[in-house]
Parts: structure tokens; sequence; C-alpha cells
């Protein structure tokens, strides 16, 4: 890279040379302002590995999964961001803006910057268009009506205000480029070499992806088009290149075991690790992130064989800030501890704080860990500030939080499940809707055995007992998408619109739960939100199209306004009972 340094007086100097110099001038600065180490051009393929990897990969985006969705789904409760924002309601344009800012500042611009650039590369041009599809679905989801098919073309022709398509519409562009998307791979020589997922850069398997998504699509809108869906699902499952049907045909994002990097990661645009799961552990040892008991308590009723697979308890208060050493599993002994008359594991509810909603703590003889720890390093704090306490309260086990767990994209265990609601709906599948759950199942346990480094395998005999103690039964639609959620832990913002979408399992009724005096409070309707608020600076921006998306709402920016797909309201039950009513 050439450094040209001018101060004024020498500026001054080249001007009093006159016109002797100026013909070659411009020339001159051309070359000097030059940039020899920065390409002219983009290559498409590392656009696509961008905007695939940040999909997880960006530590920012995943503060609104943190604060907002992985409680909205009553996976988390009790840390602060989740109890301060989902569990109070408290609407933060800050934290609810980063799934927008990010993907359309990076993802989707450099996505249709790519595309643009691709018309005689036809396999990568179908993988950028397919990853387009799967970003406007996730931000439709999480906001309604976007900005789809204008968004991202300020660079091509000059539109830096494009219009909010509705829901319905995003749907159309969705179904429309996935289907043309699995026609036109395979009919180039193109490598997609940007490819960082298990699909391998293989244009048949990029097909049978496409084609898997357009079933969560079609079953997406079940309720508010049940035609157009059933034609949608009955196509994809019938189109040329097949379903993923298999644990090897999944589909997500390869991420390595890297130093966690934070918010400066992403400052960096630095996306490979998996910040979903650098998020979930925390940023210091009092932020880990603690288990609801909605998702506790299910799992337990239903003597879940992932229930102390995903959720495990631990001294954390000196482990690594970079990695996910130093955490001293006490699970087992905590639950001893129970047995013998403590209180053993006790899950937050929505709106609880771990730090301030006491339960009674153990003697540190009690827990064999604690104890051994404080008697060897009484200065580090192990049976202070109430972190003993904490120790009791279940988190997502560590397995989870590795920088190097795979983003899922879509798994054969949620397509079994689709299959199975579509069997129960009468639409035209193979098979039937028990066989299908009963899959659903089996193939949820492997992705923990396959996919995460949890204390211990599934073993096939326990997920007999499970199948056979949880049955279809005659509520199907409650049954798959209460095994489909549970699924989805590691994928929040599909698990957030699925339960949306099919209302199952019934949550836990946030106006029946204490309101603290110490989490901020604007939202006088306590329930749980359905969708995110627009960011407020698309009023100032984009002010036309953002005022009719917002008349489109009722005319006000409402996150009780149910989205278009969103037909009926959610179930709600009342936790505490719920939680006594556990054996």
């Amino acid at each position: 890279m050439k450094k040209h340094i001018f101060n004024i007086a020498s500026f001054m100097m080249l001007l009093t040379l006159g016109v002797g110099l100026s013909s070659c001038s411009d020339s001159y600065l051309e070359e000097v302002n030059t940039d020899d180490s920065k390409a002219e051009t983009i290559d498409p393929n590392a656009q696509l590995t961008t905007a695939l990897l940040q999909t997880y990969g960006d530590f920012s985006l995943m503060d609104t999964y943190r604060s907002y969705i992985t409680g909205f789904t009553q996976y988390y409760a009790g840390g602060w961001n989740v109890s301060n924002y989902a569990g109070a309601v408290y609407p933060k344009d800050s934290e609810m803006a980063y799934p927008w800012n990010r993907y359309y500042q990076v993802g989707i611009k450099n996505l249709v910057d790519a595309i643009y650039h691709t018309e005689d590369m036809p396999n990568t041009n179908a993988a950028l268009r397919i990853h387009r599809a799967y970003m406007m679905a996730v931000l439709s989801d999480i906001y309604g009506d976007i900005p789809c098919t204008e968004a991202g073309m300020s660079y091509i022709d000059g539109n830096a205000t494009p219009k909010y398509d509705t829901q319905e519409e995003v749907y159309d562009f969705i179904f429309s480029e996935l289907k043309a998307c699995a026609e036109q791979l395979g009919t180039g020589t193109d490598v997609i070499s940007g490819d960082v997922t298990s699909l391998g850069s293989d244009p048949e398997a990029w097909k049978r992806y496409a084609n898997t998504l357009r079933l969560r699509y079609a079953m997406r809108i079940s309720d508010v088009a049940p035609e157009r869906a059933r034609s949608e699902f009955e196509s994809a499952l019938n189109a040329d290149g097949g379903i993923i049907s298999s644990a090897d045909e999944d589909a997500y994002i390869k991420y390595i075991d890297v130093p966690f990097t934070l918010y400066d990661g992403a400052a960096d645009l630095d996306f490979r690790a998996n910040a979903l799961s650098e998020m979930i552990y925390g940023q210091d040892p009092t932020s880990p992130s603690f288990v609801s008991s909605t998702l506790f308590d299910y799992m337990k009723k239903m003597h879940d064989p992932r229930l102390y697979r995903i959720c495990r308890c631990y001294i954390h208060t000196t482990r690594s800030q970079t990695d996910t050493s130093g955490n001293y599993d006490v699970t087992d002994e905590v639950l001893a501890w129970g047995e013998r008359g403590g209180e053993g594991i006790v899950p937050c509810n929505v709106g609880d704080a771990w730090w301030s909603d006491w339960v009674s703590a153990p003697a540190n003889s009690d827990i064999p860990t604690l104890d051994s720890l404080v008697n060897l390093y009484p200065d580090r704090g192990y049976d202070q500030n109430n972190y003993n306490a904490r120790m009791i309260r279940p988190t997502i086990a560590v397995a989870f939080c590795n920088a190097d767990c795979p983003g899922i994209l879509i798994t054969s265990a949620e397509v079994e499940f689709l299959l199975a609601e579509a069997a129960s709906k009468g639409w035209n599948v193979p098979g039937d809707a028990e066989s299908h759950y009963e899959a659903g199942i089996r193939a949820s346990m492997q992705v923990l055995n396959n996919y995460y480094d949890i204390v211990s395998k599934i073993s096939d005999e326990e997920i007999d007992e499970y199948i056979a103690e949880n049955p279809l039964g005659d509520n199907p639609r409650e049954s798959i998408n209460t095994q489909a959620w549970i699924l989805h832990l590691t994928n929040p913002s599909e698990g957030w619109a699925n339960l949306r979408r099919s209302d199952y399992p019934a949550l836990a009724d946030r106006t029946l739960l204490p309101v603290r005096g110490d989490f901020p409070h604007e939202d006088p309707n306590l329930q749980t939100p359905v969708r995110l608020r627009y960011p407020l600076l698309e009023g100032r921006y984009n002010s036309v199209n953002y005022e009719e998306a917002v008349d489109r709402l009722g005319g006000t920016d409402d996150w009780h306004a149910r989205v278009w797909w969103d037909v009926n309201e959610q179930n709600f039950m009342d936790i505490e009972k719920f939680s006594e009513s556990i054996e």
C-alpha cells in the first residue's frame, strides 16, 4: 500500500507550480490514492462465506437472541439480560434492532451484491439466493413486513429507501426463489467455493436443502393460507432432488474452535466462532444462561432423557472468559442434596433474577466439590456473593457453549416433525403422523449425540422408554410442536417462529408472575410479545415506507400485534401450578 502524507504548506507549493503541472495532477493523484493491497472487485464466494458465517457468528445480533428471543420462547430466565428485557417485557430499541441492522448492513448487502455479479455462475448464484431467502425469512418472522425485494439494492440501482413488502409478499418471494434456485442448481460447472456449511459445496445437497426449506415455510403459513401451504408442501416434497431425510444430510454452518472474541469480533466481522454459543455462555462468571422453569419442567414432567444433558449445575466463579474451561460441574451433587431433603435444582421462572429471588443454598459440606474448592482456595470466593445459591440454578450445559458448535439451519429431525404435522392434517405425504413423530424424536435425540459434547450419549433404550411414555396422543399439534420446541433450543429464531405459529407448548403466563421493582417497566401489557418493533431510525431515514408498514399494524409499532401467518393467540398456563403437578 502506498502511503502519502501532505501538509498544507506542501499542498500550497503544488498550487504555485501552475499550469505546467496541472495536466498531470489528476492522473498523479489517482495513482497515489490507489491502494494496491485492495482488490477492485469482491469474490462472490467470499461474500457467501461472510453471509453464511454471520447467521450465528455475529455476536452483536445475538444480543437480541439473548435479551428477547430466548426469553420469549421461555428457554432461558434468571440472567440479567433475558430478565431485564424479555422477562420485564421492556422494549429497548438498541436491543431489538440488532438482527435488522446487522443482517441488512452485512449479510444481505453482500448477498445482493454477489447475486448481481454471478449471472454466469449458476450454482453460486443459486446458493447466494437461497441464503438470502433464509435471512429474509428470519427477519420477517421477527419483525413482520420488511424490505425484501428492494433490499440491499442501493449500490446497484441507487434505491436507499426500499419498500416494506408485506409478509405475505415476502413469503411469495421466498417460495419463488427456493423453487427457482433448486431448478437452477447443477446447470453450471462453477464451484460453490464459499460454502462453509455441511452441504460441502455440492449443488445436489443445496438443491435438497432448498426443497426442505420450502417444507418449513409452507407449514409456517398453514393456518393463514392452508391450501397454498398444502400445495407448496406437497410440491417441495416431490421436487427433483428430494429433501433432507437423514442426519448425514442435515444442514448446518460449520464454526471453528477459536477463543471467544465477543463484541470485538463482531466489530471486526470475525464470524468464525458460533456467537450464539458465546452469548449463552455469558460474558463473565455472573452471567451464564439459566434455563427457564418452563423448559426445565416440561422436560422433567415428560421424563425426558435430555433434561440433564441440557441443564447442568456449575460452580462458575473462576471460569475462563475465552472458552468454556474452568466450570466445575456439580449437577449430580446438587441432585443428591435434593434427595437428602435439600431444595435440589431450582430453575428460575420468567421474570425472575437468580441473585434476588431467593433459594436456600446448601451448606458447603453438602456439595463435596464446593467444600473442597473453598478449603483449597479460600480467597477465590467460591461460597461468597450468593454464588453457592446460584449454583443450584440450572444453566445451559457448556456442551452447547463451545465456539465450534454447529449453526443449525435445518435437520432431518425437524423434517420428521413437519411430515408428522402434515400427515395429521391429511396432506398427501408418505407415512403416518405417528411414525414421523417417533422418527422425529429419535432424530432429535441424535442431534445432541452427534453435534454436542454432552455428558453422556442418549441410549436407544432411553429413547424407546421416552417415546412409549409420550405418544402422539389425541392432540397431534401439541405433541409434535412441543417436541419441535425442545429441538429448536439451538435455533432460537426458528423456535420462536414455530411456537407462535403452532401455539404449542403452552407457555408460562407472564401476567400471573411477580413484577420486579428493579427492572424497567414501560409496557402495561405484560403478556409475552409476538414480534419485535422496527428500529426507530427507520422512521427517520425510510419514513414513508416505515409509516405504511406501521399503518398495516393498526397505526402503532405494536409488539403485541401478531404477524400475518400468526393466526391464533398463544396458549398460556400457570407455571406455579404446572410445576406443582410434576411427580
